[in-house]
Formats: structure tokens, C-alpha cells, sequence
């Protein structure tokens, strides 16, 4: 009898230790997911910052007028872009459109998928708007010198899809 109280009380114990293993690797795990999500979402905004502001500045040209930026129904990757990046084979660059893409706006509903050697794959979306002037908080409906660059991260695991913003500003004043 008194071995078989044993036996229940190892089992007990050993289902306890296991249950705060478990939710520990469980905290760790997310804590990793959100950190390796932070820094994609971080890559992708570099990438993106070091493009022209407009497909009409990609070349060097000044514009002083923010009328003759892309309209805002026009945002995204123009056809012989959407061409190239996905073209493959292509090993100059881990992901094709940090080669093809030349402007800001062509990130526009962009999305990739970025796999890691312990979590898997995460999925990144780009998404990009004008900004008003008077207000970067609003977005526009018309050509500014402000665009919001804004990058959604998720992974299966994690709870909740992680964003993060910058403004790409052009410079009309030179």
C-alpha cells in the first residue's frame, strides 16, 4: 500500500514538473518568435528605405510638383517589375525584390515568406500610402511628399501579427 502511495505521489510530481516544462518552452518559444519577427520586419523596412522615393526620382530626377509622383491607385511594382522579381533562378540576393524593385512604392502589397532554421516560415506584408502634410498620422488620398511604409510579420505560432512603420520623405528642397 505504501509503495503504491509512492508511486501515485512520484506521478503527481512528475506530471507537474512536466506541465511547467511544457508552458516554460512554450514563453521561450514566443519570445523567440516575436524577436526573429521584429527583425524581419526590421530587414524589410531597411530594404525598402534604401529605395528612391517615386518611380519618377528613381533615376535621379528632381520633381517639384507632388502631382507627378504614382497615384495613389497605382502604387506597386509597374509590369516589368512584377517581371523580374519573379523570374527565377536568381542567387545575387536572397530575396529578388531588394534587386528589382527601385522605388519606395513598389513594396505596395508585396509579400514573402522568410524561413528560419528553429520556427519555420514567417509571412511579411508590405503595404504603402500617402501621407497628409498636415497630419503623418492620416493617410492620403492624392500624391504628398510623405509615404507611410508599413510591415505586418506572422507566424503560425504566435498570437498575434506584429507591425512595424517608418515615413519615407522626399526631399523637395535640395
Amino acid at each position: 500500500m505504501m509503495v503504491l502511495g509512492a508511486l501515485v505521489l512520484l506521478g503527481l510530481a512528475s506530471l507537474g514538473i512536466n506541465h511547467m516544462l511544457a508552458d516554460k518552452t512554450i514563453v521561450m518559444l514566443e519570445a523567440e518568435a516575436s524577436l526573429n519577427a521584429t527583425s524581419i520586419a526590421q530587414i524589410m523596412i531597411d530594404e525598402v528605405m534604401t529605395k528612391s522615393y517615386d518611380a519618377s526620382t528613381a533615376g535621379g530626377s528632381r520633381v517639384w510638383d507632388s502631382t507627378q509622383f504614382t497615384s495613389p491607385a497605382a502604387l506597386g511594382p509597374n509590369a516589368t517589375e512584377t517581371g523580374n522579381v519573379g523570374t527565377l533562378p536568381d542567387s545575387s540576393t536572397p530575396f529578388r525584390s531588394d534587386k528589382y524593385y527601385n522605388d519606395v512604392d513598389d513594396y505596395n502589397n508585396y509579400s514573402r515568406v522568410v524561413k528560419t532554421p528553429i520556427l519555420g516560415k514567417f509571412t511579411v506584408v508590405d503595404t504603402v500610402y500617402y501621407l497628409t502634410e498636415a497630419n503623418l498620422n492620416v493617410k492620403s488620398s492624392s500624391q504628398t511628399y510623405y509615404k507611410k511604409v508599413l510591415v505586418t510579420v506572422r507566424h503560425p505560432n504566435m498570437s498575434f501579427a506584429l507591425q512595424l512603420s517608418d515615413v519615407s520623405v522626399y526631399r523637395r528642397y535640395f
